[in-house]
């Protein structure tokens, strides 16, 4: 599941855009009074301001797992690791990635994840155009196997690798998962941020252009058929 594009909230736009725009690098795509986009590799990123409070985010930037290592130096030396359990380093035999944490001006918890099953990239060095996609968001529920089902059966998607649970799930493939969280589920790694209900929009891929809004949430999953890409 490749997602194409994502938006959020915030209510802060200025130190969102000098976040993903200077500390991050990510090329700056679009800017308007209320918005603004960046791109991270083949995803989209949009942030429109809203003074809702509280919103909070959970998403994930996958980088190659050839340079895991050089990923960790760029990134710690523009931001601080989140830790959990005196580690920033975290490995799931489950889903078969490695991991490392942080957060932006606005606590939304970021990671950079690297897939073991995904092929190696070209070059020795890293800097934010080796930033393949945004391959995980979170999207907070209070009935996760409920909302899980109807995911499946909208959309066709399945739960990845055994990952479902009464306050947590993944749905989709190594290229992109959504992250279901009952809500004030304490998110990972240092598990001080409780997941709260927060507008959120996804654009995936799919075979026929679809929109599904999730009843009694703020987030609508729009498909993209591929025919339409570009």
């Amino acid at each position: 599941m490749f997602m194409t594009a994502i938006g959020l909230e915030t209510a802060d736009l200025s130190q969102e855009r000098t976040f993903y725009t200077h500390t991050l690098g990510l090329p700056l795509r679009q800017t308007t009074a209320d918005s603004f986009t960046v791109q991270a590799g083949t995803t989209a990123l949009t942030f429109r301001f809203a003074s809702q409070q509280p919103l909070h985010y959970h998403f994930a930037f996958t980088v190659p797992l050839n340079k895991w290592k050089q990923a960790k130096a760029w990134l710690t030396a523009r931001t601080a690791l989140l830790e959990g359990e005196g580690e920033d380093e975290f490995e799931s035999e489950r889903v078969r990635t490695r991991s490392y944490y942080f957060a932006d001006p606005a606590g939304n918890i970021l990671e950079f994840i690297a897939r073991q099953d995904l092929p190696a990239s070209a070059g020795a060095d890293f800097g934010a155009e080796d930033l393949l996609h945004i391959s995980e968001i979170g999207l907070v529920v209070d009935d996760v196997p409920g909302v899980v089902k109807h995911l499946q059966t909208r959309l066709g998607i399945e739960v990845f690798r055994d990952s479902s649970f009464e306050d947590f799930a993944q749905l989709g493939d190594i290229n992109g998962v959504l992250v279901l969280a009952k809500r004030g589920r304490l998110w990972f790694p240092d598990q001080r941020q409780p997941a709260v209900v927060s507008p959120v929009h996804v654009s995936i891929l799919g075979a026929l252009a679809e929109q599904i809004s999730l009843e009694s949430y703020p987030c609508v999953l729009e498909v993209m058929p591929l025919t339409r890409v570009g």
